[in-house]
Order: structure tokens, then sequence, then C-alpha cells
């Protein structure tokens, strides 16, 4: 086995929207007034190489790494859970919003493998209305498609599975290797110990841009004005019943669900796909810092703890839910917003609100997304997906839904593969054969069309 001798390089809206804990505080640095200890040089083992390395198993890393597999680079995603899915199940986030709009390439063959099992997906018809812009969130008016968060895991497993790339999961990333501005290597921590990933090209599908901040990357640092919050799951309920309730007593409804608020801080519910459970959310904590463990683990306790309070009451007051149980709460809270690359464009409210076309775009729908959104500053070999990539804070809410994060993972896959191949920095990529690449995997790209 080799070695690397290293430097790492440290680094559908709710249906109610609960009260503030307390007033925001400035975001903590990465390393700020922290005591040091010396831990020394020492040789690390290269566990794995590939042609492409994706950080990070959720939405945006599945599709990045069946796009790039897919692509024909050898790919290796590395997740630190033991499952795939990220927010779409660890999270609880049980819903699919902008299928209409991002409904393409990866994440149309995922719903169309979820609505091929019984009891895996619903999706309602779109309500037809105008997209109109949402402050904190994206554009209303979309179709929402909900799903089993089980099934997903297999589901996306399969994909992946499929595609060809390999899996390495309960591997957590904890730094990388640069050398002369590109990102060579990223280093690991699991059961195994400490080991290294070389690769040609790496996908910082982390969500927090966490290999992007190891590797020097330049970022912004924000939280989003929902705050942060654990999704739960309840059963027994007799969701019929309690939709009928709500239906025919509206303001009854709405005077009960402030009256919990009052006493467990407020929760919202909604269907998924099975008859008798319900999901939703705790109350949101708007002091806390997504890169803080001990912020997160107060989200998990509360939220916890919150959660039962909420469903005590949801058992003496609401019809439906008398025999209500705690099924499970999420593996992990709902972090909307941390980290975002600087990347060599930046994309604003305006360009979104605008519906700009870009020349190099790679992802298209209300607005496009181009390329070099994805591309970081400073440093090569490097491309971001998901939530982290290089937009404002103001428009951040656009891109942070499942399908657009599944839609910027297949581009950066596609990508991070053509650049292996090529041997070719991100930011200098062949844009017209990168747009075909992505069009020949069902990516619509504007201005290409494909002959027989």
């Amino acid at each position: 086995m080799g070695c690397v001798h290293l430097t790492c390089r440290a680094p559908r809206p709710r249906p109610l929207v609960s009260r503030a804990v307390k007033r925001l505080r400035p975001p903590a640095p990465l390393h700020g007034g922290m005591d040091t200890i010396l831990e020394g040089a020492r040789q690390v083992p290269v566990r794995a190489e590939a042609d492409v390395v994706v950080a990070g198993g959720g939405p945006a890393g599945v599709a990045a790494a069946v796009g790039a597999a897919r692509a024909g680079a050898k790919t290796l995603l590395v997740e630190r859970f033991g499952y795939l899915g990220g927010q779409a199940t660890g999270g609880l986030v049980l819903c699919l919003v902008e299928t209409d709009r991002y409904g393409f390439g990866v994440c149309r063959e995922l719903i169309e493998r979820l609505t091929s099992l019984q009891g895996a997906a619903r999706k309602p018809p779109a309500p037809g209305e105008k997209a109109e812009w949402t402050e904190g969130a994206s554009f209303s008016g979309c179709e929402v498609a909900d799903f089993d968060p089980e099934l997903y895991k297999c589901v996306a497993g399969e994909l992946v599975h499929d595609a060809g790339a390999r899996l390495l999961l309960h591997t957590f990333l904890v730094g990388s290797v640069v050398e002369n501005g590109a990102v060579k290597a990223v280093i690991t921590e699991s059961k195994a110990g400490r080991e290294a990933i070389r690769g040609k090209a790496f996908v910082d599908a982390t969500g927090d841009a966490d290999i992007a901040a190891f590797s020097g990357a330049p970022f912004h640092l924000d939280r989003h004005p929902w705050g942060i919050n654990l999704d739960f799951r309840l059963g027994g309920v007799d969701v019929s019943r309690a939709l009928q309730w709500r239906r025919e007593h509206r303001d009854r409804y709405e005077a009960l669900m402030r009256s919990m608020e009052q006493e467990a801080g407020g929760m919202g519910w909604d269907v998924t796909t099975r008859p008798d459970v319900v999901w939703g959310g705790s109350p949101h904590f708007h002091d806390v810092d997504g890169l803080s463990p001990a912020d997160l683990t107060r989200v998990e306790v509360e939220g916890r703890r919150l959660i039962l309070k909420g469903l005590e009451f949801l058992r003496r007051n609401m019809p439906g839910f008398e025999s209500a149980f705690l099924l499970d709460t999420a593996t992990q809270p709902g972090v909307r917003e941390t980290r975002r690359i600087v990347g060599e464009y930046t994309l604003t409210k305006v360009d979104v609100l605008e519906a700009r076309r870009f020349e190099d775009a790679v992802v298209s729908s209300i607005f496009d997304i181009p390329l070099r959104c994805l591309v970081p500053q400073r440093i090569e070999g490097l491309l971001a997906s998901g939530r982290c990539i290089s937009i404002t804070h103001e428009a951040h809410g656009t891109i942070r839904n499942i399908p657009p994060c599944m839609a910027i993972g297949q581009a950066a896959g596609v990508a991070a593969a053509l650049a292996a191949q090529t041997n070719t920095a991100p930011r200098r990529l062949d844009v017209p054969r990168l747009q075909r690449l992505l069009a020949e995997q069902g990516v619509p790209v504007p201005g290409v069309k494909l002959t027989a």
C-alpha cells in the first residue's frame, strides 16, 4: 500500500415556521481562539485512487458520482454515514421540491425508480400557479414529490452501483493534500484509521464546502434565516381523519397550532407516502452554527425534547393523533446554509430574478447556473456541487432544494470526469464539449442539440 507525506490544510417550506430561540450571533471562525497541540508529521497510507473522487453522498454527491461514472471516469464516492441520501434520508426532508424545474437527468431516474416501488413516492399534480419569488426559499408554484426515505436509500445505492461507481461508506473526510495549488488527495478517518485517497479531480458535495475549506479555497459563511431544526416522523396517525378535520375546521386548527407553539415551541406536520405516517420538524433554532458540534448537539438534544412535547400535545388535542407515536427522528439536523465557495462567478439574486442565461451554463431552468459557479478561486482540481456553490446569501434558497442540488451535482461530476480524462483544470474545460456530454445524459442545455 502506498503512502503520502502530507501537510493537511485546516480548514417544500415548512407548514409552520416556529419562533426563534435567540438572536443571531456572528459565525465563528474556522479555528479561531482554540488552544493547539503539536500532532507531528506522519505517514498516511493511500487507501484508494480514482479519476474522480466525490466527497459526500447526499443528493448532489449521488448525482455527481453517477454523472462522472457514466462519462467514463473511474469514480469513488465517499460518505461519512452508512447510507446515501444526506438530508433526503438521514435528514428526513421527505419532499422533492421543484421536480418540474429540475426533474431531469439523474433526478428523473431517481423519481422513476421510486415511483415503480410500492409506497416509495407520491407525486401530487403541480399547482399550476405563477412562479413567485419567496424570500429565503425559491420560487412558489412548483411541483413537489413526496418519497419514503428508506426506499430512497436503496434506490440511490442502486443508481451509484449501476453507473459503475465505487462506494465507500462510514468514512469521514477530514483534510486534503494540495500540491502546487491543486488538490491531489483527501484525508479520511474511519475505523480503519487515518488514510488518504488520491484522485485526478475532486467534487466537493459535502454541503458545507469542507474539501474547499481544507484546501484553502476562499468561501463565505452565513446562516439561513430559517435556522436549523430536526425533522421527525410520527406513526399510528389516522391521516385521513386528521386531514378532514384540518380542512373543515381551519380556524380551530390554526388556533391549535398557535397554542402548541406556546406549549412546545411549535412544529408543523405534513403527509407522507404512508397512510398512517406524518412528518414534520422541531422548532427552529436561530442562534446556532451549522459547523459547530456543540450547537448541533444542542439542536439534536433540545429538538428531540420539544418533539416529544409536541407529540403529547397532538395526542391530546388533534383528531387522528390519539394513538400517534414517535417513529423516528432525523440522524442529522437540517442545516440549510453554511459555507459557500467564492467561485469564478457568483450568482446573484438579480441573475435569478431576471432569468439570466450564460454561455457556460451547466444547469438551466428558470435561470442558468454557469460552470464558473462550481469552480473555486485559487484552487485547481476541485469542483463544488449542491448548496455550497458560488452564490450570494440572498439567492441561496433557489439552489438548496434536493432536485437543483442533484442537477448541480450531475454537472459537477461530468465536468470532473472531463477534467480528469483530458488532464485539464476545471476552469479551463472545453465548455461546448462538457455541455454535449451533459445533454447525452439527459440534462437540457440551451443551444445543444444531439444528432441521432
